[in-house]
């Protein structure tokens, strides 16, 4: 069984503030101590994994600020760390129709969502909404659906209250663990971070012994993806690609032919499939 992980921070058993997932310097002692919290909660994921009889794991740093050096000399050595294997459109590293199975850890909510820790939908304070087909979706749908664009389900998330309930709410057939509840943006009470890691190891064991190529997220194509910025200048630039349409002064729209692409956004390099 190969199963496939992708990291983040805001999510994570022990984080609570902002400076622990972006402070400027790396060798900042709240940064640093974030990086504790990644390695903690993605080896309790990684073991319950071989709990579960994977024989492969690959796990992927999800979180922009670690420049894919966040698990470096951290992880479980029986996982493999991957990234990027292209860009223009963006393809994951090792993420096909091989894998049986797709898993979050440390993931935080979409963008808008109340009481969600550090919510937001991969730029934080800068983009206000994403859609596809009409509903709002978050960087956790769009990993279940570039994993079902192969046949492959999402079976297990981690990452505070709101994102819990996100994962119930679009991926019904997903196992959770609540790490956190969010009180506010920046705010939350943390659970114990070492009952939580033992929770995630539990709850993703059980979560691949149960999975289903069933449950994978195929979306009908072609569908509209639109993004609502903070101000109008990312527009601006946004909707001089071809293939690009602009309804409002912060929004902008474009036609997804693959959901494979649902990660990649128009630029100079790639437009839109038909533009």
């Amino acid at each position: 069984m190969k199963v496939w992980i992708c990291t983040d921070m805001e999510g994570l058993a022990g984080v609570d503030s902002w400076d622990q997932c972006y402070a400027p310097d790396d060798n900042d002692p709240r940064y640093r101590y974030g990086l504790e919290q990644l390695a903690g909660d993605t080896n309790a994921a990684v073991a319950g994994c071989f709990d579960a009889g994977a024989t492969e794991v690959m796990v992927l740093d999800g979180h922009g600020r670690n420049g894919n050096r966040g698990l470096a000399g951290r992880l479980d050595p029986r996982a493999r760390l991957i990234w990027i294997a292209q860009r223009n459109p963006i393809r994951w590293e090792g993420l096909d129709e091989t894998v049986d199975a797709v898993a979050m850890i440390g993931q935080h909510a979409m963008a808008g969502t109340v009481n969600g820790f550090l919510d937001h939908t991969q730029s934080p304070k800068t983009l206000c909404r994403m859609t596809l087909g009409g509903r709002e979706i978050g960087e956790m749908a769009q990993c279940a659906l570039y994993a079902g664009s192969f046949g492959v389900p999402m079976v297990y998330v981690s990452g505070d209250q709101a994102l819990c309930d996100e994962a119930r709410g679009q991926i019904p057939q997903a196992r959770s663990t609540p790490t956190k509840r969010g009180t506010g943006w920046a705010t939350c009470e943390l659970a114990d971070p070492e009952s939580v890691r033992q929770e995630i190891r539990r709850d993703i064991a059980l979560a691949l012994r149960s999975a289903s190529r069933d449950t994978a997220w195929v979306e009908p194509m072609p569908s509209e993806v639109t993004l609502e910025w903070a101000w109008s200048e990312f527009a601006d630039t946004m909707a001089a690609i071809p293939g690009v349409r602009r309804s409002h002064a912060r929004t902008v729209a474009w036609n997804l032919a693959d959901q494979r692409d649902i990660y990649t956004w128009p630029n100079s390099n790639w437009h839109p499939a038909g533009s």
